[in-house]
């Protein structure tokens, strides 16, 4: 008699083996101490064998197994309980974690100004066939901002997923890709220049990317998680475009309706302000810097700060997406190129300041802060 039909699915499904010696002692603690039920036990009389499901997570007790016992992790609201841990009498250790991951505190260091340059091997690989670059030299700001390259063009292994972050944007270096974000209706295509603010929780997915994709993606903190959504599909047939998200709501501005004004009263230099900084609560921004009509720095020019004047940045990057400058920091001149990122991950002040004093007429420079109040 075939009696496969009938059996409950989580019966199939797969499953964490347990070792479990004393069979009904482990039972026990398994269904009344951590709220497992018997999805099948057998057999009926002296049983050996037992599928327990909690959650949708399911184990087999096996009295007969000569494996070594394991670890099992909890997640839990209750910060209370978070740090519990409890042992079974076959050994495994039951732990109560928090359902949420918290992020690290980060020691607030002396502050300093960094020059990150690239070399030959310093990418990593990172998820969905993307490659990354540090732009910045130390880890433990509590920031990252990565180079993000993919090669050649196509569709990208990416899926529906999330970050819980506090800021994060992405600046289109090279090539383009093609986006979709919950609630902001049909795919979009994301091209050089153009800039995302992703707010917090979002959810989103990068479907296709072309011609050797290049980003800058700035994020804070930078132990933030990235979760998978495998119950949306994207796009999900809502359009509603000011839905707030934290307190930020998700824009994109396009380099196509750029306006461009004069930086700090210079004609040699002119700035376009992104659309990151309303979006955000003005808990950050994005501006790009550029030469003005090809101007270049001997024409009517004088050493400029990069921050207004009463300006207290938690964080400042500037990445030159092209040409060449000179920067002026503590009486030292450092020459910069396409490629090279200057930062001040514990704080822009009178210790980090700096100014441009020289220039080529090609130069490019994209500009992320992060104010003071965020850190």
């Amino acid at each position: 008699m075939n009696v496969q039909g009938a059996q409950p699915p989580e019966a199939g499904s797969i499953r964490l083996h347990v070792p479990a010696p004393d069979f009904q002692t482990s039972l026990s603690f398994f269904v009344d101490e951590l709220d497992f039920y018997i999805a099948m036990i057998s057999p009926a009389e002296d049983p050996d064998f037992a599928v327990l499901v909690r959650d949708n997570f399911t184990i087999c007790l096996d009295r007969l197994s000569n494996s070594q016992p394991g670890t099992l992790e909890v997640p839990i609201n209750d910060e209370e309980l978070v740090g519990t841990i409890k042992q079974g009498p076959n050994g495994t250790q039951v732990r109560y974690v928090s359902a949420r991951r918290k992020h690290s505190e980060k020691v607030p260091l002396e502050p300093t100004l960094e020059v990150s340059q690239p070399t030959l091997g310093d990418s990593v690989a990172g998820r969905a066939g993307m490659n990354y670059r540090s732009l910045l030299n130390r880890s433990d700001s509590g920031f990252v901002a990565s180079l993000i390259r993919i090669e050649g063009s196509g569709s990208v292994p990416d899926w529906v997923h999330f970050h819980d972050v506090q800021f994060q944007i992405i600046y289109c270096l090279k090539g383009s890709a093609k986006l979709v974000y919950e609630d902001q209706g049909p795919p979009f295509i994301f091209s050089e220049g153009d800039c995302v603010l992703q707010p917090p929780f979002i959810r989103h997915r990068v479907l296709e990317s072309y011609d050797d994709l290049e980003v800058i993606e700035f994020s804070a903190p930078s132990d933030h998680s990235t979760y998978a959504d495998r119950n949306m599909d994207l796009p999900n047939g809502v359009q509603q475009l000011d839905r707030d998200f934290s307190g930020q709501r998700f824009t994109l501005s396009l380099n196509s309706e750029s306006i461009w004004g004069s930086y700090r009263e210079t004609d040699s230099l002119e700035i376009r302000e992104t659309s990151v900084s309303a979006a955000s609560g003005e808990i950050g921004w994005v501006n790009i810097v550029r030469s003005a009509n090809g101007k270049r720095s001997d024409e009517d020019f004088s050493a400029i700060n990069p921050i207004r004047e009463g300006q207290n940045p938690h964080f400042l990057l500037w990445y030159i997406t092209q040409g060449s400058g000179v920067i002026e920091h503590c009486g030292e001149r450092r020459s910069l190129q396409a490629g090279d990122a200057i930062s001040c991950p514990y704080g822009y002040n009178e210790q980090t300041e700096f100014c441009l004093s020289s220039f080529d007429n090609n130069l490019e420079i994209l500009e992320v802060g992060l104010n003071s109040s965020q850190g």
